[in-house]
């Protein structure tokens, strides 16, 4: 038996965690970005309620009597589009170095968590600690393009897919959106056979098997990088379910 987890795309909260920061050596109230002490906030604020800061592992709040911080604008950086702030101590942190990280939300375009792509495929945690299986036609989804985009096996390469070696690559001859398609239509025609040989020894449900590719399509977006999109059917409800990824090359994949 073997098991799909689910790494279907979700928004993602722009949250930023645990970012270390140390204290201004002279003013001793001023956090700067321990990567780079030039910066105050290494990204905006988006929340300020949102901001949790850590000293030697603790959260502590904005009116500790030792560790109190407000959160102020940063004048250094008044020129930007973005408003940004910085932290300050509300009394002098001089007699010790403690390890400060800080916690808070940002905008899409500052946040590290998803590379401003605003989409997250993490592993998603169960409320048992574990993680959540996916199932049904989520899984179909899911299992198209593993095989499209990640197959690999020396042994039977007959049922791979070869458009991963495109990329990157160039062999001899530009590469046409036919070949791209052929390629997925060839993989996705192999996992249907692999299912059906799976289903004699393996439980399957009808929305997790794939029973027809629909409307496949390859779109030439420049000449580095090429989208396929296409409509799969299950042998569970007759509505079909959309599917689509692109692949970038550093060189030409088409002329």
């Amino acid at each position: 038996m073997s098991y799909d987890f689910n790494v279907r795309l979700a928004p993602c909260d722009h949250q930023q965690s645990f970012e270390r920061y140390v204290v201004d050596w002279e003013d001793f109230v001023t956090l700067h970005l321990a990567a780079n002490v030039g910066l105050n906030m290494r990204a905006p604020i988006n929340g300020q309620s949102q901001v949790q800061v850590y000293i030697g592992g603790q959260l502590v709040s904005p009116n500790h009597p030792v560790y109190g911080y407000n959160i102020v604008t940063d004048i250094n950086r008044v020129q930007t589009s973005d408003k940004f702030y910085k932290i300050v101590f509300k009394k002098p942190v001089r007699f010790i170095t403690p390890l400060i990280e800080v916690s808070y939300i940002t905008l899409k375009y500052y946040c590290l968590k998803c590379s401003t792509a605003g989409q997250l495929n993490d592993i998603k945690p169960a409320s048992n600690g574990s993680v959540i299986h996916t199932v049904n036609t989520h899984k179909m989804v899911q299992r198209v393009l593993k095989m499209v985009l990640s197959s690999r096996c020396p042994f039977y390469p007959q049922y791979t897919c070869k458009i991963k070696d495109y990329i990157g690559k160039k062999f001899g001859v530009n590469i046409t959106d036919a070949d791209i398609s052929n390629q997925v239509m060839n993989a996705l025609q192999s996992l249907k056979s692999i299912q059906s040989a799976q289903r004699t020894v393996q439980s399957l449900t009808p929305e997790e098997m794939l029973k027809d590719i629909l409307n496949l399509q390859t779109v030439v977006v420049d000449p580095n990088s090429v989208a396929v999109s296409a409509d799969l059917t299950s042998y569970g409800p007759p509505n079909s379910t959309p599917v689509s990824f692109s692949l970038t090359s550093s060189t030409q994949l088409v002329g």
